[in-house]
């Protein structure tokens, strides 16, 4: 038996053991632990159509600790109302809080200033990672952009905040440069944590895990964290790919918000952390889904029933054949073997079962039992022919209302 059954056999869920087998493993730089830094607080307003309140930032924060989220990231620059936010988060900070508050800010030392000045709990500077944008937009070269950068480290250091550096846009640069860039913000700036960014999605997660192995190469002993996008649909592999190559922090957002296609999941993230790589990431995953329903509703951006872990569609079944198993299974010791885990491991209640076109007679005698309804067979036959007929009609599923108005209808004739 594995030593690490622990990890993927519970009594909630079960997963492949093949994810724990020491051939697999032994391919693997896991850290010990890995940090969830939640951007939601700045990645979601950069979603296209979004703005969230005050008064709602500061309830998604409370959210986010309560969960158990390592960080939370906010852009105080983009006007007063987020720079007061910026303020009462750090009280709320001091006044008990965990979630630490990170400031996201350019490479500029008066916004620099304004974190240290506000108590901030550490500082996330981004710049441009490639040397086409700095020479474009900033009219940089490529010393000019690691000397600005470094500068900005240096001044940030200075004054003893905790200083993350995160040059975006780096599946662009050549290996070269960022090698030059990530050795200078440590060796001579002092960062101490550094965040390898895939900005577009579309860095393979083989070549995620090799370029985080390359940075802790670059800067050993230096935390390294990982920022990406969803372009591509890659965004939570390509966390996980960092992390087996050593990364310890990696930015996400709840519900994939952010600029574009979004960022990676926190939700996903953590989930799969936990559940597939058996690394901590201190969220309490019973609360994913409730934190993915209120920044739902505050955004007014709904979750797509197909989500990944989160959607509508996660513990919903039709088909004839999956829900005769899921019902077979729900009477043993692990009722959890036809789901990916149980709905209770993310906060939810159970599993609904809905009638429709791929319905069959187990879920049909099932219906009949809860209304107190019994039929033969042929009656059992004929029901399930005319639930697959509506359907068909409808293209959609039966509501239990008319389920019932057909049943009554062939137990009568």
């Amino acid at each position: 038996m594995s030593k690490n059954k622990g990890k993927w056999l519970t009594d909630q869920y079960w997963v492949t053991e093949f994810n724990y087998l020491e051939e697999v493993r032994s391919q693997f730089t896991l850290p010990e632990d890995v940090r969830i830094h939640d951007a939601t607080l700045r990645e979601a307003e950069q979603t296209p159509h979004v703005v969230i309140k005050p008064d709602e930032k500061l309830r998604i924060y409370e959210a986010l600790d309560d969960m158990g989220v390592y960080s939370i990231e906010l852009l105080p620059i983009i006007s007063s109302d987020d720079r007061e936010v910026a303020r009462e988060l750090v009280k709320m900070r001091r006044a008990g809080r965990k979630a630490k508050v990170f400031f996201l800010c350019r490479w500029d030392a008066k916004e620099v200033d304004f974190a240290v000045e506000n108590g901030a709990d550490g500082i996330v500077v981004e710049c441009p990672g490639s040397p086409w944008f700095g020479q474009v937009v900033w009219g940089l070269d490529e010393n000019g952009m690691i000397e600005r950068l470094t500068k900005t480290t240096v001044h940030a250091k200075k004054q003893g905040i905790y200083t993350a550096v995160m040059p975006w846009e780096d599946t662009k640069a050549p290996v070269q440069f960022l090698e030059r860039m990530f050795k200078s913000v440590v060796n001579e700036g002092g960062a101490d944590e550094v965040t390898y960014t895939d900005t577009m999605g579309f860095g393979l997660p083989v070549t995620t895990t090799y370029m985080i192995r390359k940075i802790r190469e670059w800067v050993p002993g230096v935390r390294v964290g990982m920022h990406a996008h969803n372009d591509f649909g890659l965004a939570t592999a390509v966390m996980l790919s960092a992390v087996v190559g050593g990364a310890s922090t990696v930015h996400t957002c709840v519900n994939t918000l952010g600029e574009r296609a979004g960022n990676a999941s926190t939700e996903e993230v953590a989930l799969n952390v936990e559940l597939l790589l058996g690394l901590d990431t201190g969220v309490k995953l019973d609360r994913l889904y409730p934190v993915s329903r209120l920044v739902s509703e505050i955004t007014k951006i709904p979750v797509p029933s197909n989500k990944p872990v989160i959607g509508d569609n996660e513990f919903t079944y039709e088909s004839g054949m999956v829900v005769d198993m899921l019902l077979r299974m729900s009477r043993t010791e692990r009722p959890f073997s036809t789901m990916p885990f149980l709905p209770e491991v993310i906060g939810r209640k159970g599993h609904k079962i809905v009638l429709g076109k791929m319905s069959g007679g187990t879920v049909i005698k099932n219906k009949l039992a809860d209304l107190k309804l019994t039929a033969t067979k042929e009656q059992v036959s004929e029901i399930v022919e005319r639930v697959k007929r509506e359907a068909i009609v409808r293209k959609w599923s039966i509501p239990d209302e008319l389920f019932e108005s057909i049943a009554r209808a062939v137990l009568k004739s």
